[in-house]
């Protein structure tokens, strides 16, 4: 057998053995084009990105102050039930390992429906310097 043919054999061997062997698991949590009311996303004009990872914990019955988001944030329920709630009244609930593309711009608030307290892990990409969220007045 030619040499170049044993190389490209035992080659091809040792890539498809390493994939295996470090074959990571993933599953796709959210992927969207828009927020969680079907508000699309605009096109991001963006120059000077910042992105910033919360961790946030809501006790039980707590509830945040009425907020918006000027910025593209995305939730991710850790561990608990999270009831989002806009000012016209339009809700979404939310429990352990469920993702929430935010409202952007709308005024909207979380508040604490279960009976633990709610760990959630928020992703934030914007302009840099942009407030992260601002509490309705």
């Amino acid at each position: 057998m030619n040499k170049a043919i044993k190389l490209a054999i035992t080659f091809f061997i040792l890539f498809t053995s390493a994939i295996s062997l470090y074959a990571a698991e993933k599953d796709v949590l959210l992927k969207t084009t828009q927020t969680w009311d079907i508000a699309e996303y605009q096109k991001l004009k963006i120059k000077k990105p910042e992105v910033t990872v919360l961790k946030i914990i809501i006790n039980v019955n707590e509830q945040l102050p009425m907020h918006k988001h000027d910025l593209v944030n995305i939730a991710y329920v850790k561990k608990g039930t999270l009831t989002v709630v806009t000012d016209n009244n339009k809700e979404i609930t939310l429990h352990e390992g469920e993702v929430l593309p935010e409202l952007i711009g709308k005024y909207h608030y979380g508040k604490n429906t279960g009976s633990e307290p709610v760990e959630l892990i928020v992703f934030y990409i914007g302009e840099k310097g942009t407030p992260l969220s601002v509490n309705k007045q």
